[in-house]
């Protein structure tokens, strides 16, 4: 168990395009407000669980695969940091 979880400044972009696309989508922000609270406990399942994801080709950091979307985070000494978050469908090769 890791003593703190830090989401960079990327990762909140990521989740507020995320949550930005599913309003504009959907005209309600009643899917992103599910998104949102499902995502916080995916959060505190990492910190309990921080090898739960797959390993990655770089040193220290994991890919996530949780619902439709992919979570990149890095595990630095006592903390995870949650570097990216894309849905599964998105170009990530921009």
């Amino acid at each position: 168990m890791v003593k703190r979880l830090i989401v960079s400044r990327k990762a909140y972009l990521d989740i507020d395009r995320i949550v930005e696309f599913n309003n504009l989508r959907n005209g309600s922000d009643a899917y992103s407000r599910k998104f949102l609270k499902a995502l916080f406990i995916e959060f505190d399942l990492l910190k309990k669980f921080p090898f739960l994801g797959i390993e990655t080709g770089r040193e220290n950091t994991f890919l996530l695969i949780w619902d439709d979307f992919y979570i990149y985070y890095a595990i630095v000494e006592k903390h995870i940091e949650i570097k990216a978050i894309y849905h599964q469908k998105e170009n990530v090769l921009r």
